[in-house]
């Protein structure tokens, strides 16, 4: 093999290595499902209930707190305050999603995506009152996938190095900027 090709290939197999290696280390692990919400916080539900677009995972947020990562085939539940809230997800774009919620309710988000420029598109889609989705399809869906949650000892080390980004994103939330889903308080099931 000629001094360069070699070089390229070395290269290459390093780049690949430091690829994998910082992909390496998980944030999310297997929990249990709540099936409902206690009487001082509301209960949403993030989903992914069909596996397409499987490789592609993405963010979830509750303003700048991280909330999870959603995976396809996977359940992401998360105890909220009552009130407003602004949901947010985070792949090749950002997905905005402004709820009020109710203690005491909960509430059903579909996390979809889409083919986009260089990797997949996210978008947050509220379970409304008016939806086709019924409550026993919605049952069929979260019994269909893996709950997860954050594994506490590496929420930090996802949530801080991407402040910046989430707090731009919110900025442009706030300008009036962007598109956004709602979801109302009487959306709840």
């Amino acid at each position: 093999m000629n001094s360069k090709i070699q070089f390229v290939f070395v290269g290459f197999i390093a780049m690949t290595l430091l690829l994998v290696a910082g992909c390496g280390t998980p944030v999310m692990r297997n929990t249990t499902t709540v099936h409902q919400p206690g009487g001082d916080y509301a209960l949403v539900t993030f989903l992914r209930p069909t596996s397409f677009g499987g490789a592609i995972s993405f963010a979830l947020w509750d303003g700048d707190q991280f909330i999870g990562i959603l995976d396809a085939k996977r359940v992401v539940q998360y105890k909220a305050s009552p009130g407003q809230h602004l949901f947010l997800a985070r792949s090749e774009n950002w997905s905005y999603l402004e709820a009020n919620l109710e203690a005491g309710k909960q509430y059903y988000v579909i996390g979809k995506v889409f083919p986009g420029a260089w990797k997949a598109r996210v978008a947050l889609s509220p379970v409304v009152k008016e939806a086709e989705v019924t409550d026993e399809k919605l049952d069929q869906w979260v019994s269909g996938g893996t709950p997860q949650e954050i594994i506490p000892e590496q929420f930090d080390a996802y949530q801080n190095p991407r402040q910046a980004q989430v707090r731009e994103a919110m900025a442009k939330f706030e300008a009036g900027e962007v598109k956004f889903e709602v979801l109302e308080a009487d959306d709840y099931r």
